[in-house]
């Protein structure tokens, strides 16, 4: 893998159902062979991301999400909830499925992933640690959680890290849970959390955490990251996802 350059997309969208678009045509477009491997940093400014198998009113507050203009969106990996908001960064890793990093067993990848992510935070200065099976910590708190698939020809992965979010808000519009399942639903399971920032003790931006994660993936794996853009084919994709899915209340409630 040495030299082999994977395409980074520093790519975000006002509207948060787009950027749930994009994060689904960005692996398959990968898996097509259109677009190459790719890295993808971006946010949300306020928003509740569900899990594929979740259901919406055992995981969200609907009075806080009111309260605070919190939007609710599903995603198309499994897992749990999460909150975001312009504190969190959310990065994606899409490689073809017969990649030399992939790996049948999606704990391998898991592990495998996460130690570049992991990398990048230990050049922001903090010890962390990787937690079986999904998630990063710092200190014994959750500072990172991550889902993915192995579907389209693609291995997609991806998570979002807890760099300055207001865990205020987000403890109100997720709802405490315990760890089990009801009916067909998975129940998240809610961590002790922090942020980078916490840890730190000092005021730290995206854009820091954005160019530590850089330097940790090209470590972590012997590849360069060069910037890119989206190719049409993916554009004319998210569109159509758009549309079709990400900003119905069918996707996103199960109406």
């Amino acid at each position: 893998m040495k030299g082999q350059k994977w395409r980074l997309l520093d790519l975000e969208y006002e509207d948060p159902y787009m950027n749930l678009a994009v994060e689904e045509a960005i692996p398959r477009k990968v898996g097509e062979r259109v677009a190459p491997n790719t890295i993808r940093f971006w946010r949300n400014k306020n928003v509740v991301v569900i899990g594929h198998f979740q259901q919406v009113a055992l995981e969200v507050n609907f009075e806080a999400c009111k309260k605070y203009g919190t939007k609710i969106v599903r995603r198309f990996t499994g897992g749990g909830a999460v909150y975001h908001d312009q504190g969190n960064l959310n990065y994606a890793i899409s490689l073809t499925k017969d990649h030399p990093l992939v790996h049948d067993d999606f704990s391998i990848n898991f592990r495998n992933f996460l130690l570049g992510i992991i990398e990048g935070v230990k050049i922001l200065g903090l010890n962390a640690d990787f937690k079986p099976i999904n998630k990063i910590q710092v200190n014994g708190r959750k500072i990172s959680g991550a889902a993915g698939c192995l579907k389209w020809g693609t291995l997609f992965f991806h998570g979002s890290i807890l760099v300055s979010s207001n865990l205020s808000v987000l403890s109100k519009v997720l709802n405490a849970s315990r760890d089990d399942f009801v009916g067909c639903y998975v129940r998240s399971v809610r961590d002790r959390v922090t942020t980078i920032q916490n840890e730190l003790g000092t005021n730290v931006s995206i854009e820091e955490v954005k160019k530590a994660l850089k330097i940790g993936l090209e470590k972590s794996y012997g590849v360069k990251v060069v910037e890119g853009r989206l190719r049409e084919e993916e554009r004319g994709l998210a569109e159509e996802l758009y549309h079709r899915k990400y900003s119905t209340e069918k996707w996103n409630f199960g109406k």
